[in-house]
């Protein structure tokens, strides 16, 4: 007994292990060489179990990873926490399933299958209408710039493969005894697998060449209560702050204002009287103002939509350009899969329940901004002639997804604005990791990306990830400075995710190739007992 129950605590402290270290190994810690091994003690813990035992110990596994690293959720949606610690962790369930196939092989080669099969897991947690992308092991690496510029050709997901590589490599050598030599050409394997990635970033991180334009942006950070600013009669006071703040900012003239997501909590096209005042606020400063409210439209004359949406007001012009948001929150924006079994009594019971959800209705349309600004560089004229610069709008979560926001970058924007409203995290390590995000973006598009928050992180971004003018979280504050447009066309931003499409192929012919493995493996261990 004493014996199964030293037993059981390991295998606890190996689940444990995993989670902890994966938790220090993202924002906002800088400690990122802990993904290096944070799934060791994962694969450890996965040698000589049974199919339920792998089942079981991937699952907790998971829930620690998922309460460790996503515990914010709940300061959110308390439905959306609920969600989460049940359903991600079903995908380390599926790695770890196939993982403990190939180990079962005890064919070496086999191995390289392994990196193929998490990444096709990582991908698949972008997709439907559950899709939550957040725990992407290359995320991990967002403060190590010189090492990740290479998702330019992979996306993130490629960095992903790069630390999972690393901790296969190091659970394998941790695991079977090999001899000196071995271990020295194991040692140069790893050795290049750093430096190789490390080359080509330094280089791709020197100032370019080529001429590019500048504009100059100014972030407009509230720091509005996310709570206090949707009860009636405080939006007269909401506006106030907004106008007076834009003001100020108007000092370093700017050529673009950006309020954040929701910056205005109400429908901008029907209150009319707030509407004529944004005008007239345009108009007076001569400026164009990006901000955040709520959009609706009727579809039929019985009901009515209503979005996340995003707003461009411009001097001298009475129509508004607009965006709306296309990727929700599952259980907290929208409920995924609202009208379908069993989710429609899902909605229902929640809303019940009051538990912070709420009934966005998605948008469809990849929309890019237009708007004129002065030329300012390579070489200003005295004339300095206008021209129509673009961009587009990723509201909140749609960072976290890199194929939307390429498809902007494709149609034809010069340089993104991401707004969002952190506010509704509170002070944990969300803010932080969302906020990184923006630097992988801007690194697998090569454009540069303002980042607009009600609490923080606001910042501005470079198109190799370099983020300046961070502001903190929870105090107002007004980030003025220039953003290099370069327009420069990367492998992800012309074929989008090539690379996890490519891993699921090799994943799906492994698992062809790997199953009858093991049935013959497994008839094999039953003829010689």
């Amino acid at each position: 007994m004493r014996s199964l129950n030293r037993l059981l605590c390991r295998d606890v402290g190996y689940s444990l292990a995993t989670g902890l270290l994966l938790a220090l190994a993202f924002p906002p810690f800088k400690t990122g060489f802990f993904g290096y091994v944070a799934l060791v003690p994962f694969f450890i813990l996965l040698e000589n179990k049974g199919f339920r035992e792998v089942v079981r110990w991937s699952y907790l596994t998971g829930l620690f990873i998922a309460i460790f690293t996503l515990f914010w959720i709940g300061h959110v949606t308390q439905a959306g926490l609920i969600g989460a610690l049940l359903v991600i962790p079903l995908y380390l369930v599926f790695y770890g399933i196939f993982h403990a196939l190939i180990v079962r092989l005890q064919r070496p080669r086999a191995l390289f299958f392994l990196p193929f099969f998490w990444i096709s897991m990582e991908y698949a947690q972008s997709l439907t209408e559950l899709a939550f992308p957040w725990n992407c092991l290359g995320y991990t690496q967002s403060y190590y710039l010189p090492l990740i510029q290479f998702a330019e050709f992979t996306g993130v997901l490629g960095v992903s493969f790069w630390v999972l590589t690393l901790n296969l490599v190091i659970w394998y050598l941790l695991r079977h005894p090999l001899s000196r030599r071995v271990y020295m050409v194991w040692a140069a394997v790893i050795a290049c697998w750093f430096l190789v990635p490390l080359r080509f970033g330094l280089k791709a991180m020197r100032t370019p060449d080529f001429p590019a334009r500048t504009i100059s942006v100014a972030l407009v950070q509230g720091n509005v209560d996310p709570f206090e600013k949707w009860e009636e009669g405080s939006t007269e006071n909401n506006l106030i702050l907004y106008e007076q703040m834009t003001h100020a900012a108007m000092a370093q003239k700017p050529d673009l204002i950006i309020w954040p997501e929701t910056a205005l909590p109400f429908y901008l096209r029907a209150e009319h009287q707030y509407l004529e005042r944004l005008l007239d606020l345009a108009d007076s400063i001569r400026t164009p103002i990006l901000t955040g409210a709520l959009d609706y439209r009727y579809p039929d004359e019985e009901k009515y939509l209503y979005y996340n949406s995003a707003f461009l007001i411009e001097p001298g012009e009475r129509f508004l350009q607009s965006y709306a948001k296309m990727r929700l929150v599952p259980f907290s924006e929208r409920v995924p899969y609202r009208n379908y079994f069993p989710f429609k009594y899902i909605k229902h019971l929640l809303y019940d329940m009051a538990l912070g959800i709420g009934d966005y209705a998605r948008g469809d349309e990849w929309t890019v901004f237009s708007t004129p600004v002065k030329e300012a560089s390579p070489e200003p004229t005295p004339a300095a002639a206008p021209f129509r610069i673009k961009f587009s709008v990723p509201i909140c979560y749609e960072s976290a997804f890199p194929d939307l926001v390429r498809r902007f970058h494709q149609a034809g924007a010069h340089f993104l604005v991401i707004i969002t409203n952190d506010a509704w995290f509170g002070r944990t390590t969300a803010p932080y990791q969302h906020a990184r995000f923006a630097v992988f973006r801007a690194i697998e598009n090569r454009i540069a990306i303002a980042r607009c928050a009600n609490t923080g992180v606001s910042c501005l971004v470079d198109a190799s990830g370099r983020t300046y003018r961070a502001t903190k979280i929870f105090q107002p504050a007004i980030v003025v400075d220039n953003l290099q447009i370069h327009g420069r066309e990367t492998l992800y931003s012309r074929h989008g995710d090539w690379f996890p499409g490519l891993c699921v192929l090799v994943a799906a012919a492994a698992l062809v190739v790997v199953i009858p493995w093991s049935r013959k493996a497994g008839d094999q261990h039953a003829s010689s007992a």
